[in-house]
């Protein structure tokens, strides 16, 4: 017996189904074959929050982007569910843009629901992975739903698909990196990069490093003692990384895909996960040259 969907998620999957078709009015001009994609946010009720859902829809993003753009401030926190027509992307040719799967998971969500994986190279099941990395469920649209979802973009599965089964890969831009270094800071955006490997960063983490070793603490790690450190309010790190519109901290954040919390334990936590992960990278560079370090990273 096969699992049957409530009606809000069946309804959501349709109305996503219809975005897919309606982003055929949105396909970049450039002679490429892209898929047709869309999708809807609901919150736990199964209610629709999302206003818009069709890839391209704003004129530039992914329909999953699209959806996640066009909530209301207050609506970010109610989002339960996320019905896409297409596996969620895991990469993406500019590394400033954050995949599709990883903004997901940063939105909150506790659930995907999937009308076809991606069969191109460089995606294949790897978005779905991430999600169930992150520990968000996800599973697929009904049989009849899914069919309809791969009959809307059946060119480009056609296309993908034998692509791939052909044995040949299209050259991968240098925004595609391996399935397990996705995570990994050296690829991470730009702007998390030049903060990073900058000689202030760097004069601020051997302050910190010194401050460690004088106190002579041995059973704790360099990573967790610069995280409660720097997630103190007004700490010199958070002072850079979380002030502004649009701040290193939320970049980086998004980057690892790390979930969004919202009670106030869940935020701290959350806060001291991410400057853990800013301290391991810096820990494994630190004997690096920074000015050498920072050319090659800005270079890829």
């Amino acid at each position: 017996m096969r699992v049957k969907l409530p009606d809000e998620l069946l309804e959501a999957c349709r109305q996503a189904i219809g975005y897919a078709k309606e982003s055929e009015r949105y396909l970049e001009k450039d002679g490429d074959l892209h898929p047709l994609v869309g999708a809807v946010i609901l919150d736990k009720r199964g209610r629709k929050l999302s206003s818009k859902g069709a890839r391209r829809q704003d004129g530039c993003n992914h329909a999953e982007v699209v959806a996640i753009n066009s909530l209301a401030a207050g609506d970010r926190a109610r989002a339960h569910t996320v019905v896409t027509t297409l596996e969620p992307c895991c990469y993406r040719n500019d590394p400033e843009e954050i995949c599709c799967c990883k903004r997901i998971v940063r939105l909150g969500v506790e659930q995907v629901l999937i009308g076809t994986l991606d069969p191109a190279s460089s995606v294949r099941g790897r978005g779905a992975q991430i999600l169930q990395m992150r520990k968000v469920y996800f599973t697929m649209f009904p049989a009849d739903l899914q069919e309809e979802a791969g009959h809307v973009n059946k060119s480009y599965i056609d296309f993908e698909s034998e692509l791939y089964g052909s044995g040949r890969r299209l050259h991968l831009s240098s925004g595609i990196v391996r399935d397990d270094m996705e995570f990994n800071l050296d690829y991470g955006p730009t702007r998390v990069l030049r903060y990073i490997t900058s000689s202030s960063f760097w004069t601020q983490m051997n302050r910190v490093i010194s401050d460690f070793r004088n106190r002579g603490i041995v059973d704790l790690e360099f990573e967790k003692f610069f995280a409660i450190r720097a997630a103190c309010p007004g700490s010199e790190f958070a002072s850079v990384m979380e002030t502004g519109g649009s701040t290193i901290f939320e970049s980086l954040a998004s980057y690892l895909a790390i979930p969004l919390a919202s009670s106030k334990d869940e935020i701290a936590t959350e806060r001291q996960l991410i400057y853990q992960r800013l301290g391991e990278w810096w820990y494994t560079n630190r004997l690096k040259h920074r000015a050498a370090l920072r050319r090659r990273l800005l270079a890829a």
